[in-house]
Order: C-alpha cells, then sequence, then structure tokens
C-alpha cells in the first residue's frame, strides 16, 4: 500500500514536468523525448523514468503523432493510494506529496467543470519561459530529483511510524533492497535509502540522513526557481510545491501553530501547553487584557 502510494506522487511529480516542458518551455514531443532519455540516464534513472521515455516515443502504425496526445486527461484510481493517505492520517503522519497526487487524479476527472473554468479564468501573461530550455532542464531536473526523494521519504517514514505502533517488525533497509529488486517504483535512488538504514536501521526520517542532506542542499535553489516561475506562470506544480512546503516546515523548529492552537482554546476551550511548564492550559482570551 505505502509503495502505491509512493507511486502516485512520483508519477504525479513526473506529470508536473511534463506540464512544464510542454507549456512552459514549448518543447515539441521530440525534444520532451530527448529530456526524458536523458534523465533516464542519470540520478534519475527508475522504472517510471523509462516508461515515460517510451511514451514519448509511441505511434501507433499509420499515425503522425503521440498516442500520448490522444488520450483524455482524466486519471483513474484503484484506491491504493487513497488507503495511504488514510493509514498516515489514522497515525497524524503527514505525506503531503502522496495526498496531493490522490487529489489530483480526482481533480482530474472533472473534465466538464476544468473546461468551464478554463474559459473564465485567462492564463498567464509570459506563457514561455526566460532562458535556454538545456538550461532550464537541469533546474527541472533538480525539481523533480527533489519530488521524488520526498516521496519516498514520507512513505518510509509512515512505514517506520506504523512499525513503531503496530509492532510489525518491518527493517527498512530490507524493504528498499526488495523494491530495488524489482517493483514499480524501483530507482537508483533506492541504493541511497538503503545505504541510509544499513548505516542507522533506527532512523527516523531519510532526511537526517547526511549524504541525503547533502543532495537535498546541492539541488534546492534549482527546486525554488522552477516552483516560484511555475506559480508566476500559472502553471499548477501540487506535488513540487508539497515537497517543498513539507521540507521547509520539517526544518522549521519553531512553526506557527501556537497561533492555531491558541486559536482553539479560544473558540473550543481546547487548552494549549506552555514552553517550559508542564501541564495544559487555558485562557478566558475575552477578558480585556489592555
Amino acid at each position: 500500500m505505502v509503495h502505491n502510494g509512493i507511486e502516485y506522487a512520483i508519477m504525479q511529480s513526473i506529470s508536473e514536468a511534463y506540464e512544464i516542458l510542454r507549456k512552459g518551455l514549448n518543447m515539441e514531443d521530440e525534444a520532451m523525448y530527448r529530456v526524458f532519455e536523458q534523465w533516464s540516464q542519470g540520478r534519475l534513472h527508475s522504472y517510471l523514468l523509462e516508461i515515460t521515455r517510451d511514451i514519448f516515443a509511441f505511434k501507433e502504425k499509420g499515425s503522425d503523432h503521440l498516442l500520448l496526445n490522444d488520450i483524455k486527461d482524466e486519471a483513474k484510481a484503484k484506491g491504493t493510494g487513497k488507503w495511504t493517505s488514510q493509514a498516515a492520517m489514522d497515525l497524524s503522519l503527514p505525506i503531503p506529496v502522496i495526498d496531493v497526487a490522490v487529489s489530483m487524479r480526482d481533480l482530474s476527472k472533472y473534465k466538464d467543470l476544468r473546461s468551464q473554468a478554463s474559459r473564465l479564468y485567462t492564463g498567464a501573461k509570459e506563457p514561455k519561459y526566460s532562458g535556454t530550455d538545456a538550461d532550464y532542464t537541469d533546474h527541472l531536473e533538480q525539481a523533480l530529483y527533489f519530488a521524488m526523494i520526498s516521496a519516498y521519504a514520507q512513505g518510509m517514514h509512515l512505514l517506520y511510524s506504523a512499525n513503531e505502533e503496530f509492532n510489525y517488525g518491518l527493517k527498512p533497509q530490507t524493504i528498499a533492497k526488495v523494491w530495488r529488486g524489482g517493483c514499480i517504483i524501483r530507482s537508483e535512488f533506492l541504493k541511497h535509502i538503503y545505504a541510509a538504514y544499513e548505516k542507522n536501521p533506527e532512523l527516523k526520517h531519510l532526511f537526517l540522513n547526511e549524504d541525503i542532506r547533502h543532495i537535498l542542499t546541492e539541488i534546492l535553489p534549482g527546486v525554488r526557481r522552477v516552483i516560484s516561475d511555475a506559480v508566476r506562470h500559472g502553471i499548477a506544480v501540487p506535488a513540487f510545491s508539497a515537497a517543498l512546503s513539507y521540507f521547509d516546515n520539517f526544518r522549521n523548529e519553531q512553526m506557527p501553530a501556537n497561533l492555531i492552537q491558541a486559536q482553539r482554546d479560544y473558540f473550543g476551550s481546547h487548552t494549549y501547553e506552555l514552553k517550559g511548564k508542564e501541564g495544559s492550559f487555558h485562557t478566558h482570551w475575552e477578558d480585556p487584557q489592555l
């Protein structure tokens, strides 16, 4: 089930790279094939990248265009991604890249509504990205790699937490080895996951591994550029954005959740905890203090 949730997230991330290539860079199909071909030979090497490359080369007999361009933009699902999200919510564990991948498949099914909205809301004033395609595809490769790493990290965190809660006896390094051996989410990056858990079987989160920290730090500038450009040009990149927001709050020692807890106490007397003090507290917020 977690395997399939990661699968959803990686597929959504690849589709967002595709969206930027065709709408941001205005690439032709053959050029996109070359990009995915190049990526599939590097650190993004994976089964899902390989089949994506092949899809960009497939034409039906007698056709002058890709079969891909005739396929409706409505993605189906068997429910395994949803089950992953449900399991994570039951454990109060965030997996936003997987969650948003499930949601985007659901949104794709509302074709009539999307068609109506596309006529009501105009596109961005700058449809074409600035700079050379070669330079920008390097940034885009970084964004896709970042989202892929985040998908794996969130999935492995879910497995870790479920193992702690239900004492399944899971061994994350063995899971990574099995996945690398042959499955839909097999990829070059799984060797980093295996190495991280082989070094520390009790590792709570992949983002805390030093080697992975170096990878994320190196690609962050490209990730931020791709996401900010997409927002400016009106191109939806929900998985990329979810991956970055998750990362930025994961490394945020002081989140703004204290305000949320104060709000909860104000309208519902849900209490709050204080720094350096034991116990729960409640305030009558409507009493004048100034």
